[in-house]
């Protein structure tokens, strides 16, 4: 096993650093016997899924660590775990605020979503580093804290905002220099399916993005959303997805007219669906939700809205109907339910008319909402 030594870095960080070479996340493809291990390490039961040899899904946070475990044995023991699944870099904790990190892990094919964060002050993926895990993959950073950090590559400063995006690439040492905490999300692809999209991509490395450019912003949410699904055993969802990811990936750095019209109509056109989607699922139990409401707030039109639903298979109307017998029908089998009316339960759901709630109701479920009564 690799031994963790302490690294004192200024008063108030330390640091832990990794004393023996081991290969890379990638070039291990994440395999389960590693997980096992590092569950074994951490005392946790269940750190992840793996399907065909490599991990799919992974989440842990420190809270999962032995409670007995003093502030550094819990950072080294987190900083074991955490590198023999992602790309190698020495962490460096603040002192000023008790340790404390999150992550997780979902895989689309050949790429990979992260958000991870914590209490750190300063990240770098050094020489030691690419040595002990050598790759030259691309690595898109998404910042979703609520404060900016700092990150040095090729020889260039630049600040990352909140809710801006950064190309780094994992073959070049690098630093992240954060405050008393960081929060963001990953991206990282091969350089070589990264350039069959954007073929100058390197030319974007450790230049942030506008996080104002309508590409960076879907991309962000994009990220968050497939974040919050997981990956999947679904072989063509997960193309789709990938597919997608690169797409924006692709329109947030900018590429060639004929790359950027085949990204722009599925990329952004998937990311909008998914925006409409997230939409309906938030505003459907409103009685006066609409198409034109939900134009407003995301600031496309009716008609697109229409549209895109249409081309997805299922319209407006059809897609909150849905929503609300669904609901309608959770609320009867529950324990609240039996306190409420049917004609309440409807008015909750976003029923404005108890009779058609009642004929909707039995033609979707082939029953009156009295028989579904828990």
């Amino acid at each position: 096993m690799a031994r963790l030594s302490p690294v004192v870095l200024g008063r108030n960080a330390v640091g832990f650093s990794c004393s023996e070479p081991r290969t890379s996340s990638r070039q291990r493809g994440c395999a389960v016997t590693d997980l096992r291990f590092c569950a074994g390490m951490s005392g946790m039961t269940s750190v992840g899924m793996a399907t065909g040899g490599f991990v799919d899904n992974l989440a842990f946070t420190s809270d999962e660590l032995p409670a007995h475990l003093d502030p550094n044995a819990r950072f080294a023991r987190w900083h074991e775990i955490f590198e023999s699944v992602t790309c190698c870099s020495d962490y460096f904790r603040t002192e000023e605020r008790p340790f404390q990190a999150h992550f997780q892990l979902a895989r689309f094919g050949d790429a990979y979503v992260t958000t991870f964060g914590g209490t750190f002050r300063r990240i770098a993926r050094t020489a030691s580093a690419i040595a002990r895990g050598p790759n030259d993959d691309f690595c898109i950073l998404l910042n979703r804290g609520t404060e900016p950090f700092g990150t040095v590559q090729l020889g260039q400063d630049a600040v990352i905002q909140p809710g801006a995006v950064h190309l780094t690439t994992n073959g070049e040492a690098a630093e992240i220099l954060a405050g008393t905490q960081c929060a963001i999300n990953t991206i990282t692809i091969s350089r070589e399916r990264l350039r069959a999209f954007v073929p100058d991509a390197a030319a974007s490395l450790a230049r942030p993005l506008d996080p104002g450019q309508p590409a960076v912003r879907h991309l962000a949410r994009y990220v968050e959303g497939i974040l919050e699904l997981g990956a999947t055993d679904s072989e063509p969802l997960q193309r789709h997805v990938n597919t997608t990811l690169l797409d924006l990936v692709a329109l947030a750095l900018g590429t060639g007219r004929d790359t950027a019209a085949i990204a722009r109509s599925r990329g952004l056109r998937a990311a909008r669906l998914q925006a409409i989607l997230a939409g309906i699922q938030a505003g459907f139990a409103d009685p006066a939700f609409s198409p034109h409401a939900l134009a407003l707030k995301l600031d496309l039109s009716a008609r697109y809205i229409q549209d895109i639903l249409h081309e997805a298979g299922m319209s407006f109307t059809e897609r909150v109907l849905e929503l609300r017998l669904q609901m309608a029908r959770r609320l009867l089998a529950s324990g609240s339910g039996e306190r409420l009316r049917v004609s309440e339960i409807a008015l909750s759901c976003g029923f404005n008319d108890v009779s058609y709630f009642n004929q909707a109701f039995r033609r979707r479920f082939g029953g009156p909402p009295t028989q579904f009564r828990g």
